[in-house]
């Protein structure tokens, strides 16, 4: 019982353990090419990936799957700073199943109940996001 506790914590602390490893040479790009939309059109764009990544699961195609885990964090991308500063709280509640999906989409073969459970709560929340003034 403990361990299924640990495994969302392990997966995020993996995920920002490998982000911060690839971001040195990034930085100075990411800032030329990195566009910004706004919080509820990006919210709207990453809960019809969250759609399509339904619709995936469904037909059990992994390699679609993992593309929608990849869209979902550059959606994600283009306007978390305005949210983490508007507020930390839905910040922080988007985070996690965000990157709960993303290491699952990875996985081989999926956990389908993992990531709609997932898919599930990051459409709920970004429900809540699309409302941030």
């Amino acid at each position: 019982m403990k361990s299924r506790k640990l495994i969302v914590p392990i997966l995020i602390a993996s995920s920002l353990t490998l982000a911060a490893c690839g971001g040195a040479k990034d930085d100075k790009n990411s800032a030329e090419t990195k566009t910004t939309v706004s919080i509820s059109d990006g919210a709207k764009e990453m809960k019809q990936t969250i759609t399509d990544l339904r619709d995936q699961l469904n037909a059990n195609d992994a390699a679609k799957v993992k593309e929608s885990g990849v869209k979902l964090e550059e959606s994600w991308q283009k306007f978390e700073d305005d949210v983490k500063d508007k507020n930390a709280d839905l910040y922080e509640k988007v985070e996690t199943p965000l990157h709960t999906i993303e290491a699952g989409a990875k996985s081989d073969p999926l956990d389908a109940q993992t990531l709609n459970k997932s898919a599930d709560e990051l459409d709920s929340v970004l429900s809540d996001v699309e409302k941030i003034k």
